[in-house]
């Protein structure tokens, strides 16, 4: 039987030191993260906590949290809300009104799943006590007494919801659920925040619910309840953990790869991000754009296969990217390549502040820490799956390296590494080939001669000593690509234009019919002119560095008919 590959492990974030369009970002949102509506008194009473219990504070804590590391700051606002968590609660120690035994509400249970995550990283970075006594008192009063509640989670209500015209509402219920939620499937993202948890402080009886809570979920039909794809893509990633870090069954991990399968064939806009619910391309989230940029590359940490590398690249340059606003914040677009939609635009709530402009932490702080990734059954070999400026040090087994980096990647094919420290030995390199690169372009020099190197995996392999001072250069062509478009069904015959994993968008107020690629004429920075109309194409993904007005109104037409 072929030998299944240990888990890679990313950097922690520690050891990475982000730079460029890449601090920039982070720097904008732990800025917006401070403004008022991010205060401990505006989150506790925000419009929010009726619907959602905890959500604001807890999304909040959790991104100034990831934020503070991936910079090297603090972030006194977190130390505040760990302190005055109690001042937000009930005598039982969450958010809302206490049930009656047998009774809980789905939203209610949904809504601390942000804060569980914010106290569980919250207290990995500090260790904090006070931190570790909130998130026990959550689960252990609010998330237990839910156990047998699943058992009647009731599927046919939910089939009447998915057509709910509002994102997050509760639906009254006379059942054993008194509330349930129109994002479908909101109770169980809390699995992601249950299943840390129990990594931070296991307990029979939380391991029991998360075990109950799986094996429920996974009896739904998420494309007939029209799911939200944010609940489904955080559920799926607490389901990862499970496996990887707790229980590796074979099935969790078929679910994960299947439901997720279904997203990507499904639920994807033309310019990498979601639709808010299966079936339903009303508007896209950022929060559901994070979970599939994380799970590309959990998916690919566990089964090498490259194409989950591919759609991460498109995932980050394109969607990630256009949903930061300038104020640093995050917000929903319209759904481009579906519904008759050919344009890469804002949706009328350019900014979410209640939820995705501090997940957008998360999305950020996950490309620092995916800098390199070390195999514990290979002690010399590094991966370098994504290309950002900044440095690294690689705490391999067989020793630690440094490196830091010089990148013009995604506009060009160059990128610099300076070796800042290294254990003596040889090292075995692995580079990304990105999307839209042939391996056949690579190359690598080190002191301006070429090594030797292989393809595996979607990696251009090189092997070689290195020594502080020593300078790589990594070199690849970046093509134009035309390619069928995402939604066919939506528009017969479209295409799309890309500059490796950028989609291109035509600067014009109104749709122009697809012109042909030998028209195209490379300007630079991933930007073409046409010949023949002198119609622009260019990224995407530069709407922080625009004014906030012109940021709302910006229509670039990313969906091309003949």
């Amino acid at each position: 039987m072929p030998t299944v590959p240990s888990l890679l492990q990313p950097t922690a974030l520690a050891d990475s030191v982000p730079a460029g369009d890449l601090r920039r970002r982070l720097q904008l949102n732990f800025g917006r993260l401070h403004d008022a509506e991010f205060s401990f008194e505006a989150a506790i009473t925000a419009f929010t906590v009726r619907e959602a219990p905890g959500d604001w504070l807890g999304r909040t804590l959790l991104g100034l949290t990831l934020d503070a590391q991936a910079l090297g700051r603090e972030a006194p606002r977190t130390e505040e809300t760990v302190r005055r968590w109690p001042e937000a609660c009930n005598p039982r120690g969450y958010i809302g009104p206490v049930h009656p035994p047998g009774r809980g509400d789905e939203n209610q249970v949904g809504g601390h799943n942000a804060m569980l995550r914010g106290l569980c990283e919250y207290y990995l970075w500090k260790q904090d006590p006070r931190a570790l006594a909130a998130l026990r008192g959550i689960v252990t009063h609010l998330m237990l007494p839910t156990r047998e509640l699943y058992a009647q989670y009731p599927d046919q209500l939910l089939d009447k919801l998915k057509d709910g015209p509002v994102s997050g509402l509760t639906v009254e219920n006379d059942g054993v659920w008194l509330g349930l939620s129109t994002d479908i499937g909101t109770v169980f993202f809390t699995l992601d925040g249950l299943t840390q948890a129990y990594r931070i402080d296991p307990t029979p009886e939380l391991r029991a619910l998360i075990e109950t809570m799986i094996a429920r979920y996974a009896q739904l039909d998420i494309l007939k309840l029209s799911a939200q794809t944010h609940a489904t893509l955080t559920t799926l990633r607490g389901i990862f953990r499970w496996h990887t870090e707790v229980d590796p069954r074979p099935e969790y991990l078929k679910m994960v790869v299947e439901r997720f399968g279904l997203y990507l064939d499904q639920a994807r806009t033309e310019h990498h991000g979601n639709f808010n619910w299966f079936g339903r391309p009303d508007w896209t989230e950022s929060c559901a754009i994070i979970d599939s940029f994380m799970l590309c590359v959990q998916l690919w940490q566990l089964t090498r296969e490259p194409a989950y590398l591919a759609d991460a690249h498109r995932i980050y340059h394109n969607a990630i990217c256009h949903h930061q606003r300038p104020n640093g914040g995050f917000g929903c677009d319209h759904c481009t390549g579906a519904a008759g939609e050919r344009f890469v635009q804002a949706f009328k709530w350019f900014e979410a502040p209640w939820c995705c402009s501090m997940r957008g932490a998360e999305g950020l702080t996950c490309a620092v820490r995916y800098a390199a990734f070390t195999d514990a059954a290979a002690p010399r070999d590094v991966w370098l799956p994504f290309y950002f400026d900044g440095a690294v040090t690689v705490r391999a087994p067989g020793g630690e390296l440094g490196l830091r980096v010089a990148s013009e990647y995604p506009y060009a094919g160059r990128v610099g590494y300076t070796v800042t420290s290294a254990a003596a030995g040889a090292w075995r390199l692995r580079f990304l080939v990105p999307p839209g690169v042939t391996a056949e372009s690579f190359a690598v020099r080190r002191g301006g001669v070429a090594l030797a190197g292989r393809v595996e995996a979607g990696f251009f392999v090189v092997e070689t000593p290195l020594a502080a001072e020593d300078v790589l250069e990594v070199a690849f062509a970046i093509p134009l690509v035309c390619e069928p478009a995402m939604h066919p069904a939506a528009f017969p015959g479209a295409r799309h234009y890309s500059h490796g994993p950028l989609l291109l968008g035509a600067e014009t107020d109104t749709a122009v019919p697809a012109p042909a690629p030998a028209d195209l004429r490379a300007l630079g920075g991933g930007r073409y002119q046409c010949r023949r109309t002198q119609v622009l194409l260019g990224p995407i993904d530069g709407l922080t560095y625009l004014p906030e007005a012109a940021a709302r109104t910006r229509r670039l037409q990313a969906v091309f008919t003949p």
